[in-house]
């Protein structure tokens, strides 16, 4: 009665995640710096590791901040 509906992916189609790519990974955080789950994005766990080190690379080099 009650079931998921599917949501469309952010990073669906994606095949590469790129920390240079700085809209989409202030897309894929939430308000507070972190980053959404899994099941809020849409995406495999893999994905999820790739995004996970594009996010701390792009904190590295200053591109993204690390909370607010």
């Amino acid at each position: 009665m009650f079931g998921r509906r599917d949501k469309k992916s952010v990073v669906a189609d994606m095949t590469y995640i790129d920390y240079k790519n700085v809209d989409l990974l202030h897309k894929l955080l939430t308000g507070g710096g972190k980053l959404t789950s899994r099941r809020q994005i849409g995406c495999d766990s893999r994905m999820q590791h790739r995004i996970k080190r594009a996010v701390h690379q792009a904190r590295f080099m200053a591109l993204v901040p690390y909370g607010q």
